[in-house]
This record gives C-alpha cells, sequence and structure tokens, in this order.
C-alpha cells in the first residue's frame, strides 16, 4: 500500500511540478515585467502623476470584480472537479454558461464605469482622471474574459502552458508603456497600452480554449444539486471577491482623499508591487496545488491529501523566506537603485507588507483547502470579516501614518482572514505543519542576511547589489542542503519545476544506482 501511495503522490508531484514550471514562470515574467514598467512609470510620471495612475488602476479593478460575479473561482473549481471525475460533457456545459454569463456581466460593468467616470473624476479633482477612466472602462470586457473565464479555465484544467502564454503576451504586449512614455504620450497613452494588450490576449486566449472544449462533442447539463452547489461556491466567491476588493480598493481611495498628496499613493502601490515580486514564487506553488487538492478530496484520498498539502507549505515557505529576509535588509539600496531618492517613501509601507507575505507563504496553502474542496463558504467570512476591520483599521491608522498606515492595515486583514480560514480548516482536515523545514529555513536565512550585511559593509555601490543578492541565494540553497531541509526528491522537483527534466532525471538514476 505504502509503495502504491509513493507512486501516485510521485505522479502528482511530477503534474504539480510541470504546471509549477509555467506558473513560475509566468509569475517571474508577470511580476517583473510589472515591476519594471512600474519603474519607468513612477521615474518618468514623477510621484504625484505615478499617484494618479495607480488610483485610476484601482477604481478600474473594483469594477472588474463587480463583473466576475464569482466565476473564476467557482469556474475553476468546477473544470478541476469535472476533471477528476472524467465528466467532460458536464465541463463543456458548464464552460459555456459562464462564458456567456461572463460577456452579459461585462458589458453591463463597462457602461456602469463610463457613466460613472465624470463624476469620480471631479470628486477627486483631477480631470484627467475622467479620461484614463474612460480608456479602461472600453477594454474592461476582455480583461474580464481573459482573468475571470479564460485563466481560471487553464488553471482548473491544470493545463498551465496555456495560462502562461496569455500571461506573457500580456506582459510583452504591456511594454509598449514604456515606448508610449520615451514617445512623450504620458498618462492617456499608457493607459491606452492596457485596452489593446488585453484585446490581443483575448484573441490568444480565445483559439487555446477552443483546443480544450472544441473536441468535447457532448454536453451534460449537471444535475439539479451540482448546479445547486456551483451556485452556492460562485456566490460565497463573489461576495467573498466583493468585499476583498471593497476594503482593499477603501484604502488607496482613502488614502487619496487624507493624504497631503497623490505622492502617498504612489508610495503604498511601489510597496504593494515590491512585496508582490517576493510573495509570487509561492503563489505560483499554490495554485499548481489546486486542482491537486480537488482531486484527492474527489476521490476521498486524505493520506495523499496530507502529504501534497505538506509539500506546498514547505516549498512555498523555503523559497519566500531568503526573497523576504534579503529584501528586508536591502530595501533602502533597493530603492534608490530601481527607482529614486525622492521614492524611498515606499520602504515603509514595503517592510509591513513583508511581514503578510511571509505568514502567507507558510499558512495560505493551509487555507487553500477550503477553496479546492468546495467549502468557499468559510472563506467568505473569513473576507468579509476581513473587510469589516480593514475598513475599520483604515479610518483610524491612514489618516496618522498615510501609506505606511495602508500597509498597516492590510496586513492586519491579512492576519485576521488567514486565522479564521485556519479555525474552519480544522474542522475537516487535521492541520500539519512541516515545522520542522520551517525553522531549517528561518535559520538559513537569517545565516543569509549576516552574510548580506557583511558584504554591503564592504561593497557599497548599488551596482555591486544584485551580485551580492544572488551571492546570497547561493549560500541559502547550500545552507538547506547541509540542514537536510531539502531532500533529493526535492531537488528533482525543483530541476523538474525549472523545466530541467534530462538533469532530474539524471539525478532520478543516480538515486537507483
Amino acid at each position: 500500500m505504502s509503495d502504491e501511495i509513493t507512486n501516485e503522490l510521485t505522479e502528482e508531484r511530477v503534474k504539480v511540478a510541470s504546471n509549477s514550471s509555467y506558473s513560475f514562470l509566468g509569475s517571474i515574467v508577470n511580476y517583473f515585467t510589472s515591476f519594471f514598467i512600474g519603474l519607468f512609470l513612477a521615474r518618468f510620471l514623477g510621484p504625484t502623476n505615478f499617484g494618479v495612475y495607480s488610483l485610476a488602476v484601482t477604481i478600474w479593478s473594483m469594477f472588474l470584480t463587480f463583473s466576475s460575479i464569482g466565476i473564476n473561482g467557482s469556474l475553476q473549481y468546477a473544470v478541476s472537479k469535472y476533471k477528476a471525475r472524467d465528466d467532460r460533457p458536464a465541463l463543456k456545459w458548464i464552460a459555456k454558461n459562464y462564458l456567456y454569463l461572463i460577456v452579459i456581466t461585462s458589458i453591463s460593468l463597462s457602461v456602469a464605469m463610463l457613466v460613472l467616470s465624470g463624476p469620480i473624476a471631479s470628486f477627486y479633482h483631477e480631470p484627467i482622471l475622467r479620461n484614463l477612466l474612460i480608456i479602461l472602462a472600453i477594454g474592461l470586457t476582455f480583461y474580464s474574459l481573459v482573468n475571470s473565464f479564460y485563466q481560471s479555465l487553464f488553471s482548473g484544467y491544470q493545463i498551465q502552458k496555456y495560462r502562461f502564454i496569455v500571461n506573457a503576451t500580456l506582459d510583452i504586449m504591456r511594454v509598449g508603456q514604456i515606448l508610449v512614455l520615451y514617445l512623450g504620450l504620458s498618462l492617456i497613452g499608457v493607459i491606452s497600452v492596457y485596452d489593446v494588450s488585453y484585446f490581443v490576449a483575448f484573441i490568444i486566449a480565445f483559439f487555446l480554449a477552443r483546443k480544450i472544449i472544441n473536441h468535447i462533442k457532448e454536453v451534460r447539463k449537471p444535475t439539479y444539486e451540482e448546479r445547486k452547489e456551483l451556485r452556492s461556491y460562485s456566490t460565497f466567491t463573489y461576495t467573498g471577491s466583493l468585499f476583498s476588493i471593497f476594503y482593499s480598493s477603501f484604502i488607496v481611495i482613502l488614502l487619496g482623499v487624507i493624504a497631503p498628496n497623490m505622492s502617498f499613493v504612489g508610495f503604498y502601490r511601489i510597496g504593494a508591487v515590491l512585496s508582490g515580486l517576493v510573495g509570487a514564487p509561492g503563489g505560483a506553488i499554490a495554485i499548481a496545488f489546486f486542482p491537486s487538492i480537488t482531486k484527492m478530496f474527489e476521490k476521498k484520498n486524505y493520506n495523499y491529501l496530507y502529504r501534497l498539502m505538506k509539500d506546498s507549505i514547505r516549498f512555498s515557505a523555503l523559497i519566500t523566506i531568503p526573497l523576504v529576509f534579503g529584501a528586508a535588509v536591502t530595501v533602502n539600496p533597493l530603492i534608490r537603485l530601481f527607482y529614486h531618492q525622492e521614492f524611498l517613501g515606499s520602504a515603509g509601507p514595503f517592510l509591513v507588507l513583508m511581514a503578510g507575505v511571509l505568514i502567507s507563504s507558510i499558512l495560505s496553502p493551509l487555507t487553500t483547502v477550503l477553496s479546492a474542496s468546495g467549502k468557499q463558504k468559510y472563506s467568505m467570512y473569513s473576507t468579509i470579516s476581513g473587510a469589516m476591520a480593514g475598513i475599520i483599521l483604515s479610518i483610524l491608522l491612514i489618516p496618522r501614518f498615510f501609506s505606511t498606515g495602508a500597509a498597516l492595515v492590510s496586513l492586519g486583514v491579512t492576519v485576521l482572514t488567514i486565522t479564521i480560514n485556519l479555525y474552519f480548516t480544522r474542522k475537516y482536515i487535521e492541520i500539519k505543519l512541516p515545522i520542522g523545514a520551517i525553522i531549517k529555513g528561518i535559520i538559513a536565512g537569517l545565516l543569509m542576511v549576516g552574510f548580506i550585511l557583511l558584504l554591503l559593509a564592504n561593497f557599497t555601490r548599488l551596482i555591486e547589489l544584485p551580485f551580492i543578492l544572488v551571492a546570497a541565494v547561493i549560500l541559502y540553497i547550500f545552507l538547506l542542503y547541509i540542514f537536510r531541509a531539502i531532500s533529493r526528491s526535492d531537488i528533482i522537483f525543483i530541476l523538474i519545476t525549472a523545466r530541467l527534466g534530462r538533469l532530474a532525471r539524471l539525478f532520478e538514476q543516480s538515486k537507483k544506482i
């Protein structure tokens, strides 16, 4: 029996590793592209105009969330569920009906955004904001289709390669924002690139999705009970998403109203972008493991589930720890290197948000179980509680600490929602954390920090900083191996994730010898 478990887990890990590779690559490309585009935007626009740009994108995100009506999470769950059952006719029915629904809602919200663009701009006394919102409203439908429908379809079907292709297209197209800035077209041109990017990505996603759906000849309408479950899942997902985006947007909107000027909105956004870059690898692992967790629940293979869950937590934590520790001790040089002295106000928000990234890397994979197993109702409870706490904390902290206060609000909400999710998760599964591996990772991370500080004391030029960080990461990996926090099978997993299959097979063969 143990050999059977090992073989099935090995097969599942290979599948997760393959999907993680595209998630990793996609996350790296996405976050680095966003980072460098944001870097050029900040330098060219300056703190104030970059703040206006950030506010426009935040308001746009609110309308996008309304347009999704919970389809993204529900579709990913439904596709994972019916694929695990090998019930593709039902899967096709779900996909087609969700597609029609997202088209209707996104067009409706696009019209609403066009109508409200004027009043919103008047409220902030920023006339250019109206033009930015009108441009974003035009492309809202394409964005909703790409992110809420096609991306979820690809993730649920465990074809992260398609998701990567669409995201890479978006990232490549968005590089046009730098060209637009260079040509002197300023904010209007920068925002227009969004519409062009998502239209092209929509065309590509459409043809990729046809490869998944079109070969399924039969269509089976799910039973009433099945549709009722999916409607409930969508409702809980949508309600949670609305509250989540409401509080996160409320932070930026309130910050824009209360702060002395729009620069503080820019500081908070830069801190959020940098922290997102650090947390991207851990998030990629969580996405790759989601369909496998759903499959284990469908098959009621709880032994497999616990093993996979611990893998997810261990890899997520061990990858995120050095990124968080390294970024924390080099934050000021990093901002001076990539942005400019006038953006050092981003350091405070960034450091606060780093704490949330570290907590999420260890505990969030556990809470994924609720969504992956259809218990989305409990995730909704935590999101609503977090949103209400976020609004209260925003009123208390933002007027006093501005952008750093906004980051403190985000951290508080992260801690609260994860705590509530863990409470409900314990009702269904036993909480099993790889404590030993996490402690070893923290010790290795602290030694790595000492190494970085030693080098920073002797090498002071900013151009030397990237080489210092690379050397520190190599040291961290070596320490993990010495401490036995990673094993040979983990190395094989990592090599497969890095698309180094041949090297992974060599390691596997040497193990057999």
